[in-house]
């Protein structure tokens, strides 16, 4: 008996901290959302223990314009960079559409190899 409630407590505490720790979807929505020409942003972020974090990232731009697609790309994604924790790592999917969806844009259209957090932070200047 004493057992089971010890696992119980442990489980509580366990589901408590998990609970309490603030995600950072919303920092990262707040700052994306701040770039002019951005009319929609949606942010999933999910914690997988052992393995890492994932971020998806959707903005949805208010243009169908091309030129004004690739600067609404790199301002949200430097807004995202510097919303990010220095040391946070995140496996990242990110896509900027045209305001009717009919193209996107990555962080591989800035013209560079953009992989990881650390790679981003470097094109902007920030590590």
């Amino acid at each position: 008996m004493r057992r089971a409630l010890a696992l119980s407590a442990v489980l509580l505490c366990s589901a408590l901290t998990s609970c309490s720790a603030p995600s950072p979807a919303d920092r990262y929505q707040e700052a994306i959302s701040s770039v002019s020409g951005v009319a929609e942003v949606e942010v999933e972020y999910a914690r997988h223990g052992g393995t890492g974090d994932s971020t998806d990232i959707e903005i949805v731009a208010d243009t169908n314009d091309p030129e004004e697609l690739q600067r609404i790309l790199d301002q949200s994604l430097r807004a995202f960079i510097e919303s990010t924790d220095p040391t946070e790592e995140t496996s990242l999917n990110y896509l900027v559409y045209s305001r009717d969806r009919s193209a996107y844009l990555t962080p591989g259209d800035l013209g560079t190899v953009l992989r990881t957090l650390a790679d981003i932070r470097r094109h902007y200047g920030l590590g």
